[in-house]
C-alpha cells in the first residue's frame, strides 16, 4: 500500500494519527528486513525505531509527493550498515565463519535495492533449499541460524563433538551456497524467518 497524499499532508502538520498510520503500515516489514542483517532483537528494533524518529523529526520538510516507504527503508538500511561496520571492527581480528558471513552480509546489503524485494518468493527458495539438506546438516543449520545456539550447545544437545557440528555446518553452507547462489548472502543469517 502506498501512503496517500492526504496522510502525508497530515503528517507534515504534526498529526499523530497520520504518523500512526505510517508506523502501522511499515513497522513490520522494516523490522523483518532489519532482522536479516541485525539478528539481535533489541538492536534490530532500535534500527527501525530510529527511522521513525527521524521521520517525525523531519516531517515538516517532507514533500507531498515523497515516497515515505523509500525514506524509511533507506534509513533502516543505513542503520544496519552502521551496525555491521561496528561488528567488523569487533571481529576483524578473528578469522571465523561468523566474520566471513558478516562481510557477505555487508556487501549484499550495500548493493541491495528494496524495490526489488520479493520476500515471499525468496523465503520459499531458501526454505526449500534448507529442507533439502541432509538430515544432520539441516538440524545443525537450524539450531545455529534460527535458535542462535553456539557450537558447544548444539554438540551437547545432539550428543556429538563440536568438530562434528562444525563439519555439518560447513557442509550445509556449501550446499546452500551452491543451490541458492546470490539469495544466500541476503538470507543466510536469518534468525526467525521460517518460524
Amino acid at each position: 500500500m502506498n501512503i496517500s497524499d492526504q496522510v502525508i499532508r497530515q503528517l507534515k502538520q504534526g498529526d499523530e494519527q497520520a504518523f500512526k498510520t505510517v508506523y502501522n503500515e511499515f513497522y513490520g516489514t522494516l523490522l523483518y528486513v532489519s532482522r536479516q542483517y541485525v539478528p539481535n532483537k533489541d538492536e534490530s528494533k532500535d534500527a527501525v525505531q530510529n527511522a521513525f524518529v527521524k521521520l517525525w523529526e523531519n516531517k515538516s520538510m517532507i514533500k507531498e509527493s515523497a515516497n515515505i516507504r523509500n525514506f524509511l527503508f533507506t534509513i533502516v538500511k543505513n542503520n544496519c550498515l552502521n551496525h555491521l561496520k561496528k561488528q567488523e571492527v569487533i571481529y576483524k581480528a578473528h578469522e571465523s565463519i561468523k566474520h566471513h558471513e558478516m562481510l557477505l552480509q555487508y556487501e549484499a546489503l550495500s548493493r541491495f535495492n528494496f524495490d526489488e524485494l520479493e520476500i515471499k518468493e525468496l523465503k520459499e527458495k531458501v526454505n526449500t533449499a534448507i529442507e533439502k539438506l541432509p538430515h544432520h546438516c539441516q538440524v545443525v543449520f537450524k539450531l545455529k541460524r534460527f535458535e542462535q545456539m553456539k557450537n558447544r550447545e548444539i554438540a551437547e544437545q545432539l550428543g556429538v563433538s563440536e568438530k562434528t557440528v562444525e563439519a555439518h555446518m560447513t557442509k550445509a553452507m556449501s550446499l546452500l551456497r551452491e543451490s541458492l547462489k546470490w539469495y544466500l548472502t541476503i538470507y543466510l543469517t536469518l534468525s526467525d524467518l521460517f518460524l
